[in-house]
């Protein structure tokens, strides 16, 4: 399972690197595609393990790892919230209606929920 974060955190990685390149070339990102890609790439380690926490702790790796990893490739703070208002994408819009421009505290709190998934993952 360790190793099934670890390409996790690489492909979102990647996913990110991609997504800054379309923003930084102005073209658009298809929020949808990006969510079906991650929906078929949760569905390889839940057939695999069949672990409800290990998807958990996957997604709460996603909203770290890559929202993190895009900011950083796109020159913006770690902890970056976008000012549109609604955000884009649903993920967003979903965290900046709970923490606001609070992005420092949004990746605290995610950071502790990836956390405790692996601690009840692996104990």
């Amino acid at each position: 399972m360790i190793l099934t974060l670890i390409i996790f955190a690489l492909l979102n990685t990647v996913l990110a690197f991609i997504d800054s390149r379309l923003i930084g070339n102005k073209r658009t990102i298809l929020h949808w595609v990006n969510g079906l890609v991650y929906a078929a790439m949760l569905a390889v380690p839940y057939f695999i393990f069949h672990n409800l926490w290990l998807i958990g702790a996957l997604v709460f790796e996603r909203l770290i790892v890559f929202s993190i990893m895009l900011s950083l490739f796109r020159g913006l703070a770690w902890n970056y919230i976008t000012p549109e208002n609604p955000p884009k994408a649903f993920t967003d819009r979903i965290a900046k209606m709970i923490f606001g421009m609070n992005g420092l505290v949004q990746y605290v709190i995610y950071a502790f929920i990836f956390i405790t998934f692996l601690f009840i993952i692996f104990l």
